[in-house]
């Protein structure tokens, strides 16, 4: 079970990682407007809670003052012999000043059915609960709502708006407005209906369903929005700093040459900066200090290993002389071979706009015209010239180290070398193919190692010192770029070098 809990909480943080943005400033803004949204929905929430709470206790007030008043109405009504009642309505009504609209039926009369918001439901609810508890009462009772233009009064035919001037119609109309009429039918004995109709006296409590809550209303969504834009910028300039920080970062792994960032900012932005500054100066001093170790090294040997060669020649036994004079040679190239790795990796040169297909071309022409072969393959053969296809922001001379090394690899190990260049997206790609035997599965970074060489590497050059290809690969990392190492499946090794074009 944990496992499965596990499984799926690594899926839901790889699908929040690839759906939320990238950027710093963006991550913010989402939490943000995520907080600000969640609160705005529970402010809201809450909102509408109290509010209908509030209206609730209002309308059953209103609701139980009104039922009140007309249950003593209809008590009145049911007590009167019935021989009085007709008399009775008839002179409220020729008097007016009734506060209902109230005859005596024949029979139930039917109402168009009302749809009933919760406020009218509770209205409802209030009059059938204070009128079947009153206490002269004892017939059916019927509530409900109509609306004036099909309320029917008298029978099942009438219409109140059908009716004369002068028949109380007028208590329950209430133009351009159009008001729900409450309506209360009675049962009494000899199966006659008291019906009385009448209005709430707060109608506005029962129309107020559709209104928006406070919170949700136009104007407050625009300030919130208003907010938001105001808070955007404010993150935009709380971040700026840190995309300094990257550039910088990113200029300083290209070359190494320190690049001076501002400590000023927030805390933790203060505390990186004064760190990446430290780190700068560090690995600048590291890398000169290394440089000066190296010159060192290689001067303080060349004496010895120049008196080592003497004493050696002077040797009379020739069997004897040849693998001390062959050891120093090697120990000799050795050491200029790591003093020459120091110094062409620490290039000093500005970077330019570079034309890796004019490049190749230079150089695979150079070494055919020596006899050697080398092919250049492009995937575009008519592309305009000069169109910028393959240009690159770099440092000329560290490229074209790098590029002599690989095809010069592949030109020694397994002639002919094959080189294909083509672009993809905002990077250029080169692959330099050969005919060899390729390296031993397993072993794509072993290679990398300095002096280390493979059997048939040592056979086909003796001379060589195993430092190419690491050499290579730090020229291709300092453009921020990548060299990787494989079979080709039909034979000979392959060789991938990927460069950005910025």
């Amino acid at each position: 079970m944990t496992g499965i809990i596990k499984e799926y909480w690594q899926i839901l943080k790889h699908q929040f990682h690839e759906c939320s943005p990238r950027t710093l400033a963006g991550r913010f803004l989402m939490v943000m407007f995520a907080l600000v949204f969640t609160s705005q929905l529970l402010v809201n929430h809450l909102w509408e809670r109290e509010t209908e709470s509030d209206r609730q206790e209002a309308l059953a007030r209103v609701s139980t003052s009104v039922a009140l008043r007309m249950s003593a109405t209809t008590e009145y009504f049911v007590t009167l012999p019935a021989s009085l009642r007709k008399a009775a309505i008839n002179k409220l009504r020729y008097m007016g000043g009734a506060r209902y609209f109230i005859t005596l039926n024949p029979e139930f009369i039917k109402l168009v059915p009302y749809e009933n918001s919760w406020a009218h439901q509770t209205v409802v609810n209030v009059f059938k609960a204070v009128l079947k508890n009153a206490n002269h009462i004892s017939g059916r009772v019927e509530v409900a709502f109509s609306r004036p233009e099909t309320l029917k009064v008298f029978d099942n035919q009438t219409l109140l708006q059908d009716l004369p001037d002068n028949r109380g119609q007028e208590t329950l109309l209430v133009e351009p407005l159009d008001l729900p009429v409450l309506v209360i039918q009675v049962e009494l004995e000899n199966s006659e209906w008291l019906y009385l109709a009448t209005l709430m006296p707060d109608s506005s409590i029962l129309s107020a369903d559709d209104s928006s809550p406070a919170p949700l209303q136009t104007s407050y969504l625009i300030w919130m929005l208003v907010l938001l834009v105001f808070a955007t910028m404010a993150i935009y300039f709380m971040v700026r700093p840190f995309a300094a920080l990257s550039k910088a970062a990113n200029d300083f792994g290209r070359d190494l040459e320190p690049v001076a960032i501002p400590e000023r900012g927030c805390l933790e932005y203060e505390r990186t900066a004064r760190a990446f500054n430290q780190m700068q100066q560090n690995i600048r001093h590291y890398m000169n200090d290394r440089k000066q170790l190296f010159s060192g090294i290689s001067h303080d040997l060349k004496t010895p290993i120049t008196r080592l060669r003497l004493r050696a020649e002077m040797l009379d036994d020739d069997v004897q002389r040849e693998p001390f004079i062959h050891d120093l040679e090697h120990l000799e190239i050795m050491v200029k071979s790591a003093l020459q790795v120091v110094s062409n990796t620490d290039i000093h040169e500005p970077p330019r706009v570079v034309d890796l297909e004019r490049m190749l071309n230079d150089m695979t022409l150079a070494a055919q015209s020596v006899g050697q072969r080398a092919w250049l393959h492009t995937p575009f053969l008519n592309h305009p010239e000069g169109d910028g296809r393959y240009n690159i922001t770099g440092k000329p001379l560290a490229l074209k180290r790098c590029l002599e090394n690989l095809i010069g690899n592949a030109i020694v190990y397994g002639a002919p070398a094959n080189v294909y260049i083509e672009r993809v997206a905002d990077q250029v790609i080169i692959i330099v193919r050969d005919n060899g035997p390729g390296i031993p599965e397993g072993m794509e970074e072993t290679i990398f190692k300095p002096y280390f060489r493979l059997d048939y590497g040592c056979q086909k050059n003796p001379d060589g010192n195993g430092l190419g290809l690491i050499t290579a690969r730090h020229l291709a990392r300092i453009h921020g770029g990548s060299l990787r190492l494989r079979n080709h499946p039909e034979g000979g090794l392959e060789v991938t070098l990927t460069l950005p074009v910025a």
